[in-house]
């Protein structure tokens, strides 16, 4: 009898988490789609997004999409609670430090975005998200600086 309890829960348990897979797959492959007919097609994209969220809410990668979505859609400022949610479900997620520095960015948070480097450097040293954010934060310091250097011309 209790055997066949056993091989019960265990026949459920592999059910559910056979099930959460295909939830997670479907929700990344829903994500992929978005990211590919962003250029094409920006408000199906931003739909798709969504979709991939309501397939499985605990997907790190569809909420990096989804605020990757919106960054490019230049809705910085709600881009950066699906990028925090992203990264609370799995803090070293490239996609999701990479996009979310990226926001930063352009919200000029830059100590964030060397914050999500680093993090990036250790996490996947060489990667190309490390690399490309590496020189998207030294392009955006040298506009600062380029901009302070400007100011102070004019008030000579």
């Amino acid at each position: 009898m209790n055997i066949i309890k056993l091989s019960l829960f265990l026949s459920f348990f592999t059910f559910i988490l056979t099930g959460q897979t295909s939830l997670n797959q479907i929700s990344n492959d829903i994500s992929n789609n978005a990211l590919l007919i962003y250029e094409t097609d920006k408000e199906e994209a931003i739909s798709l997004s969504r979709q991939a969220l309501v397939a499985d809410p605990s997907n790190a990668y569809a909420w990096a999409v989804a605020g990757n979505i919106l960054r490019k859609n230049k809705k910085f400022d709600e881009a950066e609670s699906f990028f925090q949610k992203s990264l609370e479900l799995n803090p070293l997620l490239k996609e999701g430090l990479y996009w979310s520095a990226e926001n930063n960015i352009s919200l000029e948070n830059l100590d964030e975005a060397n914050e999500k480097l680093e993090i990036l450097i250790n996490a996947c040293s060489g990667c190309n998200e490390s690399v490309m954010l590496k020189l998207s934060l030294d392009k955006k310091k040298e506009r600062m600086n380029d901009i302070t250097s400007e100011k102070e011309n004019l008030d000579e």
